[in-house]
């Protein structure tokens, strides 16, 4: 049998490279890729810590671009040799929360996933069912293509959030998904500023001419204060999954706040007579709905400034130790400085 390269998550803290059988076509919507690349994600460094579900012994990337090399019998949108960008959250469109339109609720999405529950990218070939394809255009390269579901998440909260043109927004994290963010907010409203602990990333925002405060320095609801002029921001974007109660903090009364970041183990206390008394929203959300082919055409016509964004590409053989990039131990699980935004391998 055929074998290929692998970056196997055997359990919490073990990522190991392997050689494993290629995948072959079974069912007649299966498209089997070959992976172009696969980006490192930070749910990727919380499923090797244990602190997201995950499922032992399986290829992790849901970051990923390839080239369609066999399709099943009943594949008939793509063809060999067309390259496709891959949403990894496989709905199963028959559950009440599919058929009512919140396919991003659909119960099938946490035992399915691919890169999490299922194979993904990290290796040279993955299997994806045909619905989760996206033909990318000749304009978008290999590595860009590897962004278009991260993106995708990024477009589902900015058609949640509806951001206009004189609003102050303020993002709390300058991670990968507080960069696309703030993007947005560059091109959209009146004043941005982000908010970050790490030495790396807060240069990436300075070079992305953003304010930036790094909240264990400064206070920073008086800063976003002096920002708007006393105002607070009116909508607030918290990209970490820790900063909720600093995000109330920060919005002004009938303000909007996204909480867009995910960490299951952390918790938050909120009175909720401050968010009744200053007419808060709150705005919950969860992925992409519907927005890989928007994402397509922002990265095909260049609307967001990625430039600073990839920090590295990579090879498969690298990929363990690219985790140190991203702030975590494999040996302790410890965190420390990142030297990196997002990562990229090509197998």
């Amino acid at each position: 049998m055929d074998k290929m390269r692998a970056l196997v998550f055997k359990d919490v803290g073990n990522l190991v490279l392997e050689e494993v059988p290629i995948p072959h076509v079974k069912a007649p919507d299966d498209v089997l890729l070959k992976i172009k690349a696969v980006g490192i994600c930070g749910s990727d460094v919380k499923i090797v810590e244990g602190k997201h579900h995950f499922k032992p012994n399986t290829i992790l990337g849901h970051e990923f671009c390839g080239e369609v090399v066999e399709v099943g019998s009943h594949v008939t949108h793509y063809k060999i040799g067309d390259r496709v960008a891959v949403d990894n959250n496989i709905r199963c469109g028959f559950c009440e929360y599919c058929r009512r339109g919140l396919t991003s609720q659909c119960v099938d999405i946490k035992t399915s996933a691919l890169g999490v529950m299922r194979d993904g990218g990290y290796a040279e070939y993955c299997l994806v069912p045909e619905k989760q394809c996206f033909l990318l255009p000749d304009a978008i390269d290999d590595v860009l293509g590897t962004q278009v579901e991260t993106l995708a998440t990024v477009v589902n909260g900015m058609n949640t959030l509806q951001m206009l043109p004189y609003e102050y927004v303020m993002v709390i994290g300058f991670g990968p998904i507080g960069y696309l963010f703030a993007q947005f907010a560059k091109n959209i409203a009146a004043k941005v500023a982000v908010t970050e602990i790490d030495p790396f990333r807060i240069n990436v925002a300075k070079q992305c001419g953003l304010t930036v405060w790094n909240p264990n320095e400064v206070d920073v609801v008086e800063k976003i204060k002096e920002f708007t002029y006393g105002y607070k921001a009116d909508i607030v974007i918290e990209a970490t999954g820790n900063g909720l109660e600093t995000a109330l903090k920060c919005v002004t009364p009938g303000g909007k706040v996204l909480p867009f970041g995910m960490d299951s183990s952390i918790t938050a206390t909120v009175v909720p007579n401050e968010i009744t008394r200053w007419a808060t929203k709150i705005l919950g959300l969860y992925l992409g709905q519907n927005t890989m082919v928007p994402s397509v055409r922002l990265f095909q016509e260049n609307r967001l400034n990625m430039g600073p964004f990839f920090t590295k590409v990579i090879s498969l053989e690298e990929g363990i130790n690219a985790f140190s990039m991203l702030g975590l131990d494999m040996k302790t699980l410890s965190h420390g400085p990142k030297s990196a935004m997002k990562i990229v391998m090509k197998p």
